[in-house]
């Protein structure tokens, strides 16, 4: 793959009255890669679909759903926060991973109209520390944040081999029901306050660090100069820049999205082309010049 033929594919607008929708839904949802990041794949690939965000309070999202099923031009569906445990509920069905997790984050409608929804958050995220060279096994690792993106990473974490895992959230009745779901599967967790000190992976899985202006998840000075901090949002945020300053390895959510882009393609029933987080990362890169 060409530098020019990446451009070529990113820049050559390709939407006409067959062209087919994947939607990304949230709130909010400027802050979103999704759009580029798939569009310039399917471009890539002489694919004519393009990926369109939906900006959707909580309070709409049924009459969002119904109405996107009448959509005979809708190839599948993206679900980011706040939407993904409500999406649970607005499914025709589940895969077994988003019935452990109760979460949704991608919808794929099959070719009788079912929609069935998958949860690649947490996959995606170990993955994404495993191409920084941080393998999770053995860790003793500090989640902060249960919600839908959250829980799809405790469960990955849990399952990759974790050697406890401690997990916080201001919804205390969130992050015991999540402790005790775990428990009854025979992992290590347990609920804790949001104290980073003598962890080996401290992770932020909350919105804390979307805004500028937002409060410190954690008291960022108790992490130890040893440990790896990573956190679910898409840009460099103050937690990780005050991780950074002491000595901390650190990781944004950028690589998380990345990692998951080929299971969903799998699920669009494009398992067969190159969705790989590298070939993503160069498009986006392209479409950005």
């Amino acid at each position: 793959m060409k530098a020019d033929d990446i451009e070529l594919v990113t820049r050559r607008p390709v939407v006409d009255g067959a062209t087919q929708l994947v939607g990304i839904v949230g709130s909010p949802i400027a802050q979103v890669r999704a759009p580029e990041v798939w569009t310039g794949l399917f471009h890539f690939h002489g694919l004519n679909i393009i990926c369109v965000p939906f900006h959707m309070l909580p309070e709409g999202l049924p009459d969002f759903f119904a109405g996107a099923r009448r959509l005979r031009n809708l190839a599948g569906l993206i679900v980011t926060i706040p939407h993904k445990p409500a999406a649970v509920n607005l499914v025709d069905g589940l895969t077994e991973r988003a019935a452990l997790v109760r979460s949704v984050n991608f919808i794929c409608i099959r070719p009788d109209g079912r929609w069935v929804g998958d949860i690649v958050d947490g996959i995606g995220f170990v993955e994404n520390l495993k191409a920084h060279g941080v393998d999770p096994r053995g860790m003793r690792a500090l989640l902060i944040g249960t919600g839908g993106v959250g829980t799809a990473i405790a469960f990955a974490l849990a399952e990759s081999g974790v050697s406890e895992l401690f997990v916080h959230d201001r919804d205390t009745a969130r992050s015991d029901g999540l402790a005790a779901r775990l428990s009854n599967l025979e992992r290590p967790v347990r609920t804790g306050p949001p104290d980073p000190a003598g962890f080996d992976l401290v992770v932020n899985a909350s919105p804390l660090g979307m805004k500028s202006d937002d409060p410190m998840p954690m008291d960022a000075t108790r992490i130890g100069a040893g440990s790896v901090v990573a956190d679910v949002i898409v840009h460099e945020t103050e937690l990780l820049r005050r991780a950074a300053a002491l000595g901390c390895r650190t990781i944004d959510g950028t690589g998380m999205m990345d990692h998951q882009l080929a299971f969903m393609a799998g699920h669009m029933g494009l398992g067969e082309m190159d969705f790989s987080a590298a070939t993503a990362r160069r498009i986006a890169a392209a479409a950005r010049r």
